[in-house]
Parts: C-alpha cells; structure tokens; sequence
C-alpha cells in the first residue's frame, strides 16, 4: 500500500470514530431535558392533606425553583433518577426515635421530559428526612 493510500485510510477512520462520538447539532442532552417538578410535604396518612408545605425545584436545563437547597435536592434526584422511592442514602438506620407523627412527601412534574408523579408516607419527620436527603428538606 502506499504512503497516500495509508493516511487515506487512517484520516477515514479517525473521522469515522471521531464522526461517530459526537452529537449532532442541536440535539438534547441530558442537561437540555425539562426536569421541574413541585415537591410537598405534610402531615397525615393522605396525599389530600390541606396543611402542607410545597416547593418547585428545577434541575433543567437550569437549576432553581422555590426549593431552598435547589442544587443538592438536584444532584439528590439526579442520583436517584428522579424516583424519590431510590434516594435513601444511608447506609445504617436513622438515629430516630419511635414517635409516631407520620408525614406524606409528593413529587409531581417532569424529570428528564417523561412525567413524574409519586407519594411516600413516612413514620415521622427524622424518617423522611434521613430518607429523602435534601430532596425534602424544606
């Protein structure tokens, strides 16, 4: 082969593989994708509770939102998908006590440009807390 038909070959295949990590322009990526979603929580067994407190937080395409700790609640549900059942991020049990005050925590938006919609109950505040890390900290 010659010397001209090698770096024929080698620039085709950098560009091939160069060609094919890049995005096209104007596509999405993940930071582009609409997350915003409105958080509550309050007190009670009842997703229907009247006295509670409500935040928005968004993480896209740019963070902010009502929620006091926005970029960590983000970086929380980033972690967690936004699936609020996956953001225990414990590895031992909560120092709570045994109290009985159960709290209902809501999650109802978009994350990522796919709807979201989803409840836990909780035993107590701690509970929620230790749980749900900054998500709910408000």
């Amino acid at each position: 082969m010659s010397c001209t038909g090698r770096v024929i070959g080698v620039s085709i295949s950098a560009a091939v593989v160069l060609g094919s990590s890049m995005a096209p322009v104007g596509a999405a990526t993940d930071e582009d994708v609409q997350s915003v979603v409105s958080l509550s929580v309050g007190p009670g067994v009842s997703v229907n509770v009247v006295d509670k407190r409500v935040v928005s937080l968004t993480c896209a395409p740019k963070i902010g939102g009502t929620h006091p700790k926005a970029k960590e609640a983000c970086k929380n549900l980033t972690a967690a998908d936004g699936n609020i059942r996956e953001l225990a991020d414990f590895t031992v049990p909560p120092l709570c006590s045994d109290d009985f005050v159960p709290v209902v925590a809501t999650i109802d938006g978009v994350w990522r440009g796919q709807p979201v919609s989803d409840h836990g109950f909780f035993s107590n505040t701690c509970v929620l807390l230790a749980t749900t890390v900054a998500v709910f900290d408000f």
